[in-house]
């Protein structure tokens, strides 16, 4: 089976996807590392996991930025981005109040 690059639970649904990793793991085991968890979840793959081996489930804290996960974002692209938006915008009071914030405030 071919894991999509994204699954964003429109095209692709992360439920979907675990189900049938799950479905080809029969037996063997499965440890999970994640910061995210919910009952309705587990509903949606309970009958999947009940066919492993072993199922390890390792929860851990929410990430608060990019950074503490690894990623490290480019700023002039990200600047470029605001700018551009900005610029898409009409101009009026509250988009001039933002083009002045991220002036003083670009992203370092």
């Amino acid at each position: 089976m071919k894991i999509p690059y994204v699954i964003d639970n429109q095209k692709y649904k992360l439920s979907d996807i675990l189900n049938a990793i799950l479905e080809n793991h029969q037996g063997q085991s499965m440890d999970v590392v994640t910061a995210y968890f919910n009952i309705q979840g587990y509903n949606l793959l309970k009958e999947g996991l009940s066919g492993l081996g072993s199922f390890r489930l390792l929860l851990g804290e929410e990430p608060t930025s990019g950074e503490r996960i690894g990623l490290k974002p480019d700023t002039t692209k990200l600047n470029l981005s605001v700018r551009t938006d900005l610029e898409n915008e009409p101009f009026n009071e509250e988009t001039c109040a933002m083009s002045s914030v991220e002036s003083r405030n670009s992203f370092k």
